[in-house]
């Protein structure tokens, strides 16, 4: 950024200001002259803050940044590996498309200029529904490629024809058919395409925004900031630094009491976690290094590989056998189709070959778990009928892990500290669970449109974060509590714990 560019920004803090009116409204020819549509109240809030910036200049984080003026904003992108930066003005809609950054020089060439709050949005990403809905903005989702939604809400509007349904035809190879998709885009009016650095149901138009917090380089919440990015485009931003803070604030909470009782000799330390993703390849995304890291775990990185690299190839069967011989927590990324008839333990073991090796550590439930991602999974849309449409059971993990952070480290924590502590086991029904223990035969679960009321009510009546304000007073009381009343064996089973009050916080 030019100093020119800075100075002129820092001059707008302050600013004298006319009334704000409500954002969410488009302007009209009654509305007043320089009236301020996104006055400090309605700005994102910097960092884990929940308070407006009284700035017009926010730094995003790792993702973006935005520059506020009275009628639109700015927002940049932050160049990541593989993903340009790029620039999209939103104005206020019902008035004058800028011609001028906020400084006066001219928007850079491929600027995308969008009217928010965005009414019409179409998405072939699940990453982008948990977002979305996570802001209360269901209803304008119109179109979605139902082949991988969880989102039991999602699923019965699209069921009920309330929401449109398309897809992309893959064509083998890594090619695609994005006909009947295009066409969809433009036969419902979509304003908006939520798309990603690997063009994902994209439009090929000035409609596309490119949504990156699947970025391998991202950590867990800087993959939840993006709701902010996200908000932009809605006028939400008040709803979203909201939420925001609120997970920051608990996934430190739960991280922090975990390292506080390794510190003190609670729980034991060095247990290693590896995320297995293939046919002997392992990767540890900073996002994976964090879950790991949160529940008291540290990641393996096998000897032979380069930290920088984020994933790791065996040369053989026998080598990757041999270096999960003391990995306590293997995290199965493996892909099954429908999980829930075909990830069964014994298909499990054996796709990781684990069953040629019986003295693995992670195969016995008293030192060590292999768990799955696939606890809750969609239908898989029986309803949505094409000749080139193959029904896949979807996992919440690719929608809700990205806005649950919070619950996502929760859950590895039970399963790893508080086996069978009541309070910590008792998960109340609408909430997603994300990891699914192997060793113990976990069913997995699949979530249908008919489970809509009960996820929504979830949601809308805070159940979940209930949940995990429950769970923290549980946490906080056994993970204080002596090692002696905690340790069954390597890993830790509660046998007996009394919990006399559990208290909402």
């Amino acid at each position: 950024m030019s100093c020119v560019r800075l100075l002129t920004l820092l001059a707008l803090v302050g600013t004298a200001r006319a009334s704000a009116v409500d954002n969410q409204a488009c302007a009209t020819s009654s509305t007043p002259s320089g009236t301020d549509f996104f006055p400090a109240a309605a700005r994102l809030s910097p960092g884990n803050l929940n308070s407006g910036s009284a700035s017009a200049f926010v730094d995003g984080g790792e993702g973006f940044n935005v520059t506020y003026a009275e009628t639109f904003k700015v927002v940049r992108t932050k160049a990541l590996p593989g993903v340009e930066a790029l620039t999209y003005v939103l104005y206020q809609c019902g008035t004058t498309q800028p011609t001028q950054d906020v400084d006066g020089s001219a928007f850079p060439a491929g600027a995308r200029f969008f009217s928010v709050p965005v009414k019409r949005v179409a998405t072939g990403m699940s990453v982008a529904v948990g977002y979305l809905e996570q802001l209360g903005l269901r209803d304008k989702l119109k179109l979605i490629d139902p082949a991988y939604v969880h989102a039991p809400c999602v699923q019965k509007a699209e069921e009920d024809g309330t929401l449109a349904a398309s897809h992309v035809i893959y064509l083998g190879a890594s090619k695609y058919n994005y006909t009947l998709w295009h066409n969809s885009i433009s036969t419902n009016n979509v304003e908006m395409v939520i798309t990603d650095e690997r063009d994902t149901g994209y439009s090929n138009s000035d409609k596309d925004v490119v949504f990156t917090p699947s970025h391998t380089n991202l950590g867990m919440l800087e993959r939840l900031s993006f709701i902010k990015f996200i908000s932009l485009f809605f006028n939400k931003e008040t709803q979203a630094s909201g939420y925001y803070a609120d997970q920051y604030e608990r996934w430190n909470y739960m991280a922090g009491q975990v390292a506080a009782a390794q510190a003190r000799g609670g729980i034991p330390t060095g247990y290693k976690c590896a995320w297995v993703t293939a046919a002997y390849e392992i990767t540890w995304d900073d996002y994976k290094r964090d879950i790991c890291t949160a529940a008291g775990l540290s990641t393996h990185i096998p000897s032979a590989a380069t930290s920088s690299a984020g994933s790791y190839t065996y040369p053989s069967k026998a080598a990757f056998l041999t270096d999960m011989a003391n990995t306590a927590v293997v995290i199965d990324e493996s892909h099954f189709t429908t999980p829930s008839t075909d990830a069964t333990k014994t298909a499990v073991i054996t796709n990781l070959a684990f069953n040629e090796a019986p003295g693995l550590r992670s195969l016995s439930p008293s030192t060590g778990m292999i768990l799955r991602l696939d606890k809750h999974v969609s239908d898989g849309d029986p309803l949505y009928s094409h000749s080139t449409f193959t029904p896949t059971e979807s996992l919440t993990w690719f929608e809700d892990s990205y806005v649950h952070p919070a619950m996502v480290v929760q859950d590895l924590v039970r399963l790893s500290w508080l086996n069978g502590v009541t309070g910590v086991t008792t998960l109340q029904e609408g909430c997603p669970r994300f990891f699914r223990d192997i060793n113990s035969n976990d069913a997995v679960v699949k979530t249908t449109a008919n489970e809509c009321t009960l996820w929504d009510n979830a949601r809308v009546n805070g159940v979940c974060l209930a949940q995990l304000s429950m769970q923290r007073v549980a946490v906080a009381a056994l993970l204080g509590a002596s090692p002696a009343a905690r340790i069954g064996a390597n890993l830790v089973t509660v046998t007996f714990v009394a919990i006399a009050t559990m208290i909402l916080v």
